[in-house]
């Protein structure tokens, strides 16, 4: 199963599959539970979230509470899809599914984006339980599996363990060149290795490659950081200013406050204190922020005590 080639779901805008969606709900619930199974992978390889939690929700508002017999991982899909918004007895009734389950889930994507939504908040020996029904699927579930296995939070394994998981991912999904897949093992990977500058670079690239906007921005800025923590201040300032314009074209408010206290340190430590205090001004005019506003404050006192001292 290769994410990074969609096939069919590529020819069609996002849209257009809600749009289908919201049309099979009026007249056959069973298939519009049906498509949004199918279109899982779709949503998730081409950061369409957004437009997964909708389709789940119009077809979770007519569901209810009732399980359509046959289509229980459908149903499951559907509400990780729609969790943020979805009925607590309809997540009670997912987290049914995977406690009675006792094979493998029949859909590739499920093992993945049951760990990386619900699995954080279950215990490791249930995530452990469902990593194991499915560790013997196609190759694309077993490299999600190991991915899993290594995701930072999911499973009791120790941290020589699952950095070995994520490398055997890693390893698994390179040769079913799947960026996405790629993507997600190198953005558990930056947080285990000692050194993640690589890491982090590989992984901006591929967030690049599948237009990944949000993400994009988020990596521009954590490799920003980890230039400014070198010395390499240009190289900070450079990411950090692509990062300021992704959100604020995007509309990424808090990527926006990110990247200007980011230019604010480099500039302070490059000697430029005026051009520091425009950037930290103009976090403070930035909306509902309220921890980007308390670090922009301590920055200004960290900048005010540097002219003091000047």
């Amino acid at each position: 199963m290769n994410l990074g080639d969609s096939g069919d779901a590529h020819s069609l805008e996002a849209d257009q599959v809600v749009s289908a969606i919201e049309r099979a709900c009026e007249s056959d619930l069973r298939t519009a539970l049906r498509l949004v199974a199918r279109y899982s992978a779709y949503w998730w390889s081409n950061g369409l979230q957004d437009e997964a939690a909708a389709a789940a929700e119009r077809v979770l508002s007519m569901l209810g509470r009732t399980v359509p017999v046959g289509l229980d991982e459908e149903y499951l899909l559907a509400v990780i899809h729609g969790a943020a918004s979805a009925e607590q007895e309809q997540v009670e009734l997912a987290q049914q599914v995977v406690l009675t389950a006792t094979g493998p889930f029949r859909y590739s994507i499920t093992v993945l984006l049951w760990s990386l939504v619900f699995g954080p908040f279950e215990p490791a020996d249930v995530v452990e339980d469902v990593l194991n029904r499915n560790e013997a699927g196609d190759a694309w579930t077993r490299a999600a599996v190991e991915l899993c296995r290594g995701y930072p939070g999911l499973t009791a394994a120790s941290p020589d363990d699952a950095a070995q998981s994520l490398r055997t991912a890693l390893g698994r999904f390179r040769m079913l060149d799947d960026p996405w897949g790629l993507f997600l093992v190198l953005s558990a990977l930056r947080q285990v290795v000692d050194d993640p500058l690589d890491v982090t670079t590989e992984a901006l690239e591929l967030a690049e490659q599948l237009c990944l906007v949000e993400q994009t921005a988020l990596l521009l800025c954590e490799r920003a950081d980890l230039y400014r923590s070198l010395g390499k201040l240009e190289d900070a300032h450079a990411d950090y200013s692509r990062a300021l314009s992704i959100g604020e074209h995007s509309d990424l408010l808090e990527t926006v406050a990110a990247a200007r206290i980011g230019l604010a340190r480099t500039a302070r430590h490059s000697g430029n204190l005026p051009s520091a205090r425009t950037h930290l001004s103009a976090v403070l005019t930035l909306p509902n922020l309220e921890d980007a506003h308390f670090e922009a404050l301590h920055e200004l006192g960290v900048l005010n005590a540097s002219e003091a001292s000047a």
